[in-house]
């Protein structure tokens, strides 16, 4: 064989060594990346378990694939509500690639919400506004991590900066609204509420926060308007008929007000503080048997309602 011939069937062999080695790679990342599309598909049809069983199969195509882990520990938190198992896929996806900012938010997110583990969640949610200055979910966790810390003014500065990068943010209208009542700032308040409203007036929580923000206030009229738009808009929230009854026992409507808490036991079920509440209403108006009815019910379901009592 001629030196030639022998370096063109060796250049040949290496060449095509190299072909397999790149085909065999390049058709892997197209598993990976078609699995991961799946995944997502099933994960907006809130198909979990067939969401998981995509990733997990891309992850062992490659051990290595940040994305998968993250998407992984989306759907475990977000779909499944199994926080331990979706902090251990973020903080794996971090270790493939620490340059994600939503992955350390979405860590902190679930270190905060789902364990109540400040100092971390704070840790990783300062990275993921260090990588992504723009992300506001990141900034409004980070407010309430800071409330938390009572750190009202930081948490302040953080629920604005949210709201300067993303004006439709509704948890952050909200939180900011809440923060500056807590902090005797009830004019700003008003004002972040009724902004929020302006912005999105057929949404039940826009109305809900004015609602809150009023009786806050003590401007109990204002405030009973904004959550009969709220029910109007969604009546099968429990929440807005127990508030709607306190407001009008405040009132002294305790018709209404004996109405408002009916309803909230029929869509939420039985809880003490209803009960004790209707107690009052009957009291008010003079029902002695239905009143005392009520408060024995009251007591029954919530005995520590009782250390109210004279």
């Amino acid at each position: 064989m001629s030196g030639g011939l022998f370096i063109l069937i060796t250049l040949s062999t290496f060449l095509l060594g190299v072909a397999i080695v790149f085909g065999f790679y390049y058709f892997r990342s197209q598993q990976i990346i078609k699995l991961n599309k799946k995944g997502l598909q099933f994960k907006d049809w809130e198909m979990w378990d067939d969401a998981i069983r995509c990733f997990q199969r891309a992850i062992e195509l490659d051990k290595n694939h940040a994305l998968s882990y993250y998407n992984l520990g989306f759907v475990l938190y977000y779909g499944k509500k199994l926080i331990d198992a979706a902090i251990e896929a973020f903080e794996t996806s971090l270790t493939k690639n620490d340059a994600f900012a939503r992955t350390y938010y979405s860590l902190g997110h679930a270190q905060f919400h789902g364990k109540g583990d400040l100092e971390n969640a704070r840790a990783n949610l300062t990275n993921a506004i260090h990588i992504d200055p723009d992300l506001a979910q990141a900034h409004t966790t980070m407010g309430l991590v800071e409330i938390k810390m009572e750190n009202w003014k930081k948490a302040i500065e953080h629920f604005k900066t949210a709201l300067s990068i993303d004006d439709s943010l509704e948890s952050a209208y909200c939180n900011l609204a809440i923060a500056l009542v807590y902090q005797g700032r009830n004019t700003e308040a008003r004002e972040v509420s009724k902004k929020y409203v302006s912005l999105k007036p057929e949404s039940a929580q826009a109305r809900n926060n004015m609602g809150n923000i009023y009786g806050s206030c003590g401007m109990k009229e204002e405030a009973v308007k904004e959550l009969l738009v709220s029910r109007s808009i969604d009546s099968n929230d429990w929440n807005v008929h127990f508030w709607l009854g306190c407001l009008w026992l405040q009132l002294g409507n305790y018709t209404k007000a004996t109405s408002s808490f009916h309803h909230a036991i029929q869509l939420h079920g039985e809880f003490g503080l209803a009960h004790y509440n209707l107690a009052l209403c009957y009291e008010g108006n003079n029902q002695k048997t239905h009143a005392k009815k009520h408060i024995e019910r009251a007591l029954e379901l919530d005995p520590t309602l009782g250390e109210n009592l004279i």
